[in-house]
């Protein structure tokens, strides 16, 4: 008689389970039911998934507009300059938990109810993000075929560059932001103003009736010196736009569109079939990065770049090849140029890391070449203009706590010194990791832009989702339709391999959108 109480103690209990797992059932499209030893590969997998997506729901959150939620939670002003810095900080945690491998002796002892409770509570979130994802990706979709409206002025000066190249004029001595916004409707805040002129000897950044103002003074004057007129990237970045303009077509977001298609396309493609409900949903949660392709951001199209630069890594030619069309394009993949040497020496040796450098330094080069030598000194001054050109200081990053008034402005050299020992630290970190996480070159190369004099958030959101896709792909095979062979790794990984190798390691027209999510330049 005694044990009656215990037996139905238990089967509440167990019937309160069986109903918590009813109600979260949902979920198994997400995570595996089967907690089997031969199934912790899958699961590490979808751990890391969870990880990346935690990482992609904080870049969302950093995308709120303060204008936005200032008006209701008003109280929250004076912390708007600190959270930034901690949500981008949260965000490199959570790709760093990513990278991990799980701890095979704690999955031994015991086997742990599927899924874990916070990674119920991070999917939520991430499905909530999704939702943001979804507008996003709807308003670059529709506003690519609609009348250009150039909010970032890399784009528009990208764009005015493909025109000016095809009317036979050098786009590096050309180009004038005075012509731009007679030409086109560009609105003064999304231009890159500059400590010049009427701006000159001050740190605070210009107000939009500040610039306003003064760009209505240069307009009547025929000069803007306050505002960068310059083709600030190398040369790919507008000659990849020269088909659209060939053709009447101005209005160049749906580039950037098809760029991010490319990029879930090749997610869907190399990851287990049981992980692309992760594709969809991250692709979706990706608000940070959907808000790059609705701004017309070139670092969608450097980043598909660098991506099959790291997936093709087998291939000498064709992965040099994608690394030198990338350094041709923007300068963040300048950062990335050394790890990839790094992973290339350690996986194979010294030689073929140098000539795989010289095979991308030599393309880079041809696609620039002509522009070098039409005119090298305007060509160097375009290239050299986001570190050499007196910019005010912005972003999300270090910079950030000194608009809240907890770090002192230091000198912009200051800021040099910091992201150079950053760097650093990042490579002699990367040679001892790169043989085991090759593809945490993607959180370790835009770690010293942490640091920079103008640490815009734009840098960082661009390397959750194709980590993602290195981690989880099973590796080039894949892309030749090829079956790839498993193998036992000594650090966890419980992917695919191709030969020695993880398979993990896959290797601004733009549109003014309203809303919460704060305009990129």
């Amino acid at each position: 008689m005694e044990q009656v109480p215990v037996l139905t103690r238990s089967d509440q209990l167990e019937k309160q389970e069986n109903a918590s797992n009813e109600k979260f059932r949902w979920m198994r499209h997400f995570f595996t039911e089967d907690v089997s030893a031969g199934n912790r590969s899958l699961i590490d997998l979808q751990r890391r998934a969870t990880w990346i997506g935690i990482a992609c729901v904080l870049q969302a959150i950093d995308q709120i507009d303060s204008n936005w939620y200032l008006q209701f939670l008003p109280f929250l002003r004076p912390i708007i300059h600190i959270y930034p810095v901690f949500l981008i900080l949260g965000s490199f945690f959570a790709m760093w938990q990513a990278l991990r491998p799980a701890k095979q002796k704690k999955q031994a002892e015991r086997p742990v109810r599927r899924p874990q409770r916070w990674q119920r509570i991070a999917l939520i979130c991430i499905l909530l993000a999704a939702i943001g994802g979804v507008f996003e990706f709807s308003l670059a979709t529709v506003t690519s075929f609609m009348s250009p409206q150039y909010s970032n002025d890399g784009t528009s000066l990208d764009t005015n560059a493909a025109a000016l190249l095809l009317e036979g004029r050098n786009p590096y001595t050309d180009s004038d932001i005075v012509h731009l916004v007679r030409a086109f409707e560009i609105q003064p805040d999304w231009t890159t103003p500059l400590r010049e002129g009427q701006f000159a000897g001050r740190l605070a950044y210009p107000s939009p009736s500040e610039m306003r103002t003064v760009l209505d003074t240069d307009l009547k004057a025929g000069s803007a010196p306050e505002f960068e007129s310059k083709v600030s990237y190398p040369a790919l970045s507008f000659l990849s736009l020269l088909p659209f303009i060939a053709l009447g077509i101005y209005n160049v977001l749906i580039f950037y569109v098809a760029c991010y298609l490319v990029l879930v396309a090749i997610a869907w493609k190399l990851v287990r079939p049981e992980l692309r409900p992760w594709v969809l949903l991250l692709a979706l949660a990706n608000v940070g990065m959907l808000s790059s392709v609705a701004g017309g951001n070139l670092d969608i199209f450097n980043i598909v770049l660098i991506v099959f630069a790291w997936l093709l890594r087998e291939r000498k030619w064709s992965s040099a090849v994608f690394l030198g069309l990338a350094i041709a394009t923007k300068q963040p993949s300048w950062l990335i140029a050394p790890f990839y040497a790094i992973m290339i020496w350690r996986h194979y040796d010294f030689k073929e890391a140098v000539r795989r450098l010289s095979i991308a330094g030599v393309v880079a080069l041809a696609i620039n070449l002509p522009f070098i030598l039409w005119d090298p000194h305007a060509w160097l001054a375009g290239v050299l203009a986001p570190v050499a050109d007196p910019m005010f200081p912005l972003g999300d990053g270090l910079i950030s706590l000194s608009f809240a008034s907890i770090l002192p402005f230091f000198p912009s050299w200051v800021y040099d010194i910091l992201e150079f020992s950053t760097m650093i630290a990042c490579l002699v970190w990367y040679w001892r990791l790169s043989k085991q996480r090759p593809e945490a070159a993607l959180v370790f190369a835009f770690m010293p832009l942490f640091f920079a004099w103008r640490s815009l958030p734009s840098y960082f959101y661009c390397s959750a989702f194709p980590l993602f896709i290195m981690l989880t792909s099973n590796g080039l095979a894949r892309l030749r339709g090829e079956a790839s062979q498993s193998l036992s790794l000594p650090f966890g990984y419980g992917g695919r391999t191709v030969n020695d190798l993880a398979g993990s390691v896959g290797m601004h027209a733009a549109v003014q959108y309203p809303g919460m999510i704060r305009n990129l330049r």
